[in-house]
């Protein structure tokens, strides 16, 4: 995939084509921004630009041999960097410095992907740093997160900033019904689900996803003060399905904006849900418009909790405990 592939984030190319353009790259970038939104894909891309035989404007050609041996994951200077387990530990970091301290192999340029590198450990990161302090001719470094916030200050000092927005409903859909093939309308519900993520969009697009919007619904509509322990239930399924979590909570959220907007307008055009109408009616007419900002404030902060590794269990209680129901 090259530049031209890439749906939105026309931005954040333009930054780096005219970084390429002008001789002045940064020797350490740093892509953050929310999950699945497209940040490990334009890193790849733009190795494959700074390596590529036959560029043209500034972008890949996505034929030449060091393009396809970007594409098919064997360039020996495009290198990916990923947590083992849970973190991305000291050793991956040395095998990358080690790698570094030589020119590159056969292109232009070393390119290191360090990808989720809010997972390093606090050995790993300070052995980064050394890297960061001092960078070696023909080697670069891209970093992509999710959670900025939880790397070091000096490590992000030593980057290159550039925020990835989330991407507009119509370029989602736009995308689900040209690449993906997905008919308008489930293009169009997905894309107003997935937050301005194409990630989630895409993961969106199975049984399971209506099952689980479904059971979220139910378990609102039924968890009054007589289903209490129902939602305690579903509560502790959350927590003990923590892959999940955060699709879940924005699933709920997701109910709660329907109710509201429906309670406002009365309207099903907007909604995201707009397969739930009886649902949906059910939870305008049962919460005040007040209730339900409450509520999405409420889970809101749960998932942010969530994503700043908070206690799970704690956080989904605390939050179960401060929804409006009935």
């Amino acid at each position: 995939m090259a530049f031209a592939d890439i749906y939105g984030h026309e931005n954040q190319i333009t930054i780096l084509k005219t970084a390429m353009a002008n001789h002045r790259i940064a020797h350490a970038y740093l892509f953050y921004g929310m999950a699945g939104i497209g940040k490990r894909t334009t890193a790849l891309a733009f190795a494959k630009a700074l390596n590529c035989l036959q560029p043209l404007d500034y972008d890949a050609c996505d034929t030449c041999p060091s393009c396809r041996k970007a594409e098919r994951k064997n360039h020996p200077d495009i290198v990916t960097v990923e947590a083992e387990g849970q973190f991305i530990r000291i050793n991956n970091i040395r095998d990358i410095q080690n790698q570094m301290q030589f020119k590159p192999f056969e292109g232009a340029r070393r390119v290191v992907m360090v990808l989720d590198a809010d997972k390093m450990n606090a050995a790993a990161a300070n052995a980064l740093l050394k890297t960061l302090e001092e960078p070696s001719a023909g080697n670069m470094l891209i970093l992509t997160t999710a959670r900025f916030y939880q790397l070091p200050v000096t490590v992000l000092s030593r980057c290159q900033h550039i925020r990835f927005n989330p991407l507009p409903n119509e370029k989602i859909g736009s995308y689900l019904q040209k690449r993906m093939s997905i008919d308008p309308h489930t293009a169009g519900r997905l894309a107003s689900a997935s937050g301005g993520s194409i990630g989630r969009a895409l993961a969106m697009n199975n049984d399971v996803f209506i099952e689980e919007r479904d059971e979220i619904f139910h378990t609102l509509l039924a968890a009054d003060e007589q289903h209490l322990l129902k939602m305690l239930f579903f509560i502790g399924d959350l927590a003990a399905r923590p892959k999940t979590i955060a699709e879940k909570l924005n699933l709920m959220k997701f109910c709660f904006r329907d109710a509201l907007v429906y309670r406002e307008t009365g309207e099903k055009n907007n909604l995201i849900n707009n397969d739930c109408l009886d649902e949906i009616k059910e939870l305008s007419k049962r919460l005040s418009g007040g209730d339900i900002l409450n509520n999405i404030k409420a889970v809101d902060e749960a998932l942010t909790a969530i994503e700043r590794n908070a206690n799970k269990q704690l956080t989904l209680d605390t939050m179960m405990f401060r929804l409006t129901l009935k």
